[in-house]
């Protein structure tokens, strides 16, 4: 563990009271645990009863079934139903995969992820910095582990803070399985790319873009899967900025609890584009990936809270094309 790292986790850990270390412990322990075990037991006995367990509490399940209705209409209820019991049995696969990072080593990882095209995409980027845009499908905790792909390069981890301060230190620590992985909270992004950009041998910017945003004013509506939708368009505003290529981070299960990604550019960092033009070209991919193997992506988030009529009532407008 590097001394930036231990530095990192005293801080974390320090705002802690007693009782909140203790149950941090005890949650690593689990993870620890889990993380050890044997393939089949991890992933052919605690996986379908953690899916079990899901269907049984029907966790968000009108979210999830008002998603899917909204979003394929042309599915009957017998597909929808069968999409969810699928999607179930994925949130129990992606628990058991985000605990497999604790005791996550660089001899475990083609066990994890496969890098479909990563040489070519190294050589290609020969240490320039680069965005890549991913999403809460398959199993995104996994795309940290390009740290150990290119380990030359410093790989930023962006993040949006948890409420709960336990999870916030147990994700942190969680996370930190290389020296170059460097997690960086929302709000600080830019903040941190440009006091580190010249000081590091090429930075790789890892943005999950599929979240919900905060409306504002002046917030842009994207249609996805037919509705008014908001993204985060952090990404496109740091790489025109910067000038830096983006990258959408394509996504396949190749089996249980195993993955496979491969990264298409979509800006070049040069290219003269539209207002929106690279987050739209984001979403058009993500939707597609999403439309392969529906159950793969977090239908269980409240992604449509937001709507136009909604802006429009708080704001008084709508930024939509």
């Amino acid at each position: 563990m590097d001394d930036s790292f231990k530095a990192q986790k005293r801080a974390f850990e320090d705002k802690l009271n007693w009782w909140q270390k203790v149950v941090l412990e005890v949650v690593w322990a689990i993870s620890r645990s889990i993380s050890i075990m044997p393939r089949f037991l991890k992933y052919y006995l605690l996986k379908p009863f953690l899916g079990i367990l899901f269907i049984l509490f029907r966790y968000r399940r009108r979210v999830m079934k008002e998603n899917l209705e909204l979003s394929f209409p042309h599915k009957s209820r017998a597909e929808v139903r069968t999409i969810i019991r699928r999607n179930y049995m994925f949130l129990a696969e992606m628990a058991i995969n985000t605990f497999n990072l604790a005791g996550a080593t660089p001899k475990r990882k083609s066990d994890l992820i496969e890098w479909v095209n990563g040489e070519e995409h190294k050589n290609s980027l020969k240490g320039r910095d680069w965005i890549a845009l991913a999403s809460h499908y398959g199993c995104w905790e996994y795309f940290l582990l390009w740290s150990w792909q290119d380990s030359d390069a410093t790989l930023m981890g962006v993040y949006h803070s948890l409420r709960s301060p336990i999870f916030e230190c147990f994700y942190h620590r969680l996370r930190h399985f290389a020296s170059n992985v460097v997690q960086v909270p929302m709000q600080q992004t830019v903040r941190y790319y440009i006091t580190n950009r010249d000081k590091c041998n090429g930075i790789a910017m890892g943005l999950i873009s599929d979240q919900s945003p905060n409306m504002r004013s002046n917030s842009h509506w994207f249609n996805f899967f037919g509705r008014p939708t908001l993204f985060h368009d952090g990404g496109e505003k740091i790489a025109l900025k910067f000038g830096l290529p983006v990258y959408f981070a394509h996504v396949s299960r190749r089996g249980v609890g195993r993955y496979s990604l491969r990264f298409e550019q979509i800006y070049d960092g040069v290219e003269s584009v539209a207002p929106y033009e690279i987050t739209e070209r984001y979403i058009r991919r993500l939707e597609a990936m999403i439309e392969e193997t529906p159950e793969l992506w977090m239908w269980t988030h409240r992604r449509w809270r937001h709507t136009p009529e909604k802006q429009a009532k708080k704001f008084g407008k709508i930024n939509m094309d």
